[in-house]
């Protein structure tokens, strides 16, 4: 299984700010999370306005724990 951390291998556009707001919108396994809202078909636009996250944060994320999304 992949490590999912936000914090081992940071992204370099990802601030300690951004790590903030990710685990307050997305809780605790936000890895997980967004696996489960691509898995119910949203695409990452979706999620962003769902968790009001910016969509290039979340493509960015979702690359980053190799979540693929659904065509």
């Amino acid at each position: 299984m992949k490590d999912r951390s936000l914090f081992k291998n940071r992204l370099p556009a990802l601030v300690m700010d951004d790590a903030d707001r990710i685990l307050e919108m997305l809780g605790p396994m936000p890895a997980d999370v967004l696996a489960a809202m691509v898995d119910y078909g949203l695409s990452d636009t979706e999620i962003g306005r769902y968790y009001d996250l910016p969509h290039d944060m979340i493509t960015t994320l979702r690359d980053y724990w190799g979540i693929v999304g659904n065509p």
